[in-house]
């Protein structure tokens, strides 16, 4: 299992329900009806595709650039 980070999410209101994205996993997406259920739809993507990221590194080359 991956070391346990911090992320951030920007919570935006539309209408009736709450949107959330993930800063650093800008995929990682989410929704509700109150801002906790955004933010808890939102955690459970960013799991999701830091599995999917996690598999990814082991069938693909990962390279470091700096900007």
């Amino acid at each position: 299992m991956s070391e346990k980070r911090d992320y951030n999410i920007l919570i935006k209101k539309d209408g009736k329900f709450y949107f959330g994205q993930c800063i650093e996993i800008p995929q990682a997406r989410g929704q509700g009806n109150t801002k906790t259920e955004a933010i808890e739809d939102t955690k459970k993507a960013i799991k999701l595709c830091k599995s999917y990221l996690e598999s990814k590194k082991k069938s693909s080359k990962l390279v470091t650039v700096s900007i």
